[in-house]
C-alpha cells in the first residue's frame, strides 16, 4: 500500500527475491514531490539495488553544504565533511521517482493507480484486500477487485492506511506542518551555489534548495494550528519579508502550474511496526522531521530491511521481523533526541512554535 519512495523501494527488493508484488496507490502515477537534501550515506543502498549508477546519470546536484541562520549564533556556513560516499545530493524527486518506478517495473512488480483499500480481512493466514479504482484497470462495471496477499506492507506515509484499520496506536511528537512550492531561478548570484538555505523564523523555520540549473524549492515548516501562508504567492512573499532569504530570491519566480501543497511533516511512531501477515516501513512507520534529512535515506533503508525482513520470515526466519521492529523504534529514539537538542538550540523567540520546543 502506498508508491511512494518507501512503496517501490521494498517492491523492489521482494520481486528480486522472486515475490509476487502488486503496489496499490490512490493517486496518479504523476505525483508531485518536492526536492530534499540526502546525504552520501544513501549511496550503500542504491548500491545494492542496482540503482547507483543511474541515480548519477539523472544528475542530482551535488549538495555542497547548508547557509544557516538558526539560533544566536547568527550566520554561517556548514560544510559536509565529505565521507566514504560523498557530501550528498538535493535531490530532482521526478528523476528519483521515475528511476524506482522503472526498476520496480522491471523486475515484474503490478501497479495498481488511483486505486483505494475499501477494506481489508483475513482467512486461513491470508488477507482479502477489497479495492476501488477510480480507472477503468478491473474487469467489472463498478470497479471493485479483491487480491490476495500472504503479506501486507503499508507504506502510505503518515496517512498509515493500514495501520489505522488495524487500530495499532500511533505517538505524535508534534504537529509540524510544511508549506511548499516550486521555484524558477536563472542559477546566478546565491542560487548558483550547491547550497541548502536554512533560516528560523519567529513562527516557524525556511528551507529553500536549488535542485536544478532552473528550478528550486521552497517551504516553510510551522504548526498546524498557527498561521500559515495560503497560496504560492502568499508563501514567496512572507519569505521575502526576511533579510536573509531576500538575496537568494531575488533571481527567483513563482513556478504556478504546481500545485500549492500544505503537508504533515510531524515526528511520529506507531506502537509497533509488524504484525501477523503486514509490515509498516517508511513514514508509516517512524516518520521524521525534514530538518533532520532523514526522510528519504530513511524510507529506502526500512524498506529494505523490511522486505528483507518478510524474505526470510517467509522461509521460516521469524525472528526477522522482530529484528526489524527493534531497528526502527532504537533508530527512532536516538532521532528524538538529536531533534530536540537542535530545536532547543533556538532560543530566541518568544513564541509558540518555539517554546513547545524548550523541553
Amino acid at each position: 500500500m502506498g508508491a511512494g519512495v518507501a512503496g517501490m523501494t521494498a517492491a523492489l527488493v521482494l520481486a528480486k527475491n522472486g515475490v509476487k508484488v502488486a503496489v496499490v496507490d490512490k493517486n496518479s502515477r504523476q505525483k508531485q514531490s518536492f526536492g530534499e537534501c540526502v546525504h552520501g550515506t544513501i549511496q550503500p543502498i542504491l548500491s545494492e539495488l542496482n540503482l547507483f549508477e543511474q541515480f548519477c546519470r539523472d544528475g542530482h546536484f551535488e549538495l555542497q553544504g547548508y547557509e544557516v541562520d538558526w539560533d544566536r549564533e547568527g550566520r554561517y556556513e556548514r560544510n559536509l565533511i565529505a565521507s566514504p560516499y560523498g557530501t550528498g545530493w538535493i535531490l530532482n524527486r521526478e528523476r528519483f521517482d521515475n528511476s524506482l518506478f522503472r526498476a520496480a517495473l522491471a523486475a515484474g512488480v503490478d501497479f495498481f493507480w488511483n486505486t483505494r483499500l475499501i477494506d481489508i480481512g483475513r482467512d486461513n493466514n491470508k488477507w482479502q484486500l477489497q479495492l476501488k479504482s477510480t480507472e477503468r484497470v478491473f474487469p467489472n462495471t463498478n470497479q471493485k477487485q479483491y487480491l490476495t496477499a500472504s503479506y501486507i506492507v503499508d507504506a502510505t506515509g503518515r496517512a498509515r492506511v493500514l495501520t489505522r484499520k488495524l487500530n495499532i496506536a500511533e505517538k505524535k511528537a508534534d504537529a509540524l506542518m510544511a508549506c511548499c512550492t516550486y521555484l524558477h531561478h536563472d542559477g546566478s548570484g546565491l542560487m548558483g551555489k550547491q547550497t541548502a538555505v536554512i533560516k528560523s523564523s519567529p513562527n516557524g523555520w525556511w528551507y529553500l534548495a536549488p535542485f536544478s540549473q532552473t528550478m528550486a524549492t521552497l517551504c516553510f515548516f510551522t504548526d498546524n494550528d498557527l498561521a500559515m501562508p495560503k497560496s504560492h504567492s502568499a508563501l514567496l512573499h512572507q519569505a521575502n519579508e526576511l533579510t536573509y532569504l531576500n538575496p537568494y530570491l531575488a533571481q527567483c519566480d513563482l513556478e504556478k502550474t504546481t500545485e500549492f501543497k500544505a503537508i504533515s511533516s510531524y515526528s511520529s511512531c506507531v506502537a509497533s511496526c509488524v504484525g501477523e501477515g503486514w509490515i509498516a516501513i517508511g513514514d508509516a512507520a517512524c516518520s521524521y522531521d525534514p530538518l533532520s534529512s532523514y526522510g528519504i535515506t530513511s524510507a529506502m533503508g526500512s524498506a529494505y530491511y523490511g522486505a528483507t525482513a518478510i524474505v526470510q520470515a517467509m522461509t521460516q526466519e521469524q525472528d526477522s521481523l522482530a529484528q526489524y521492529q527493534q531497528l526502527m523504534h532504537e533508530q527512532f529514539l536516538t532521532y528524538v533526541i538529536d531533534k530536540n537538542k537542535e530545536y532547543q538550540r533556538v532560543t530566541h523567540y518568544d513564541t509558540d512554535f518555539w517554546k513547545r520546543r524548550q523541553y
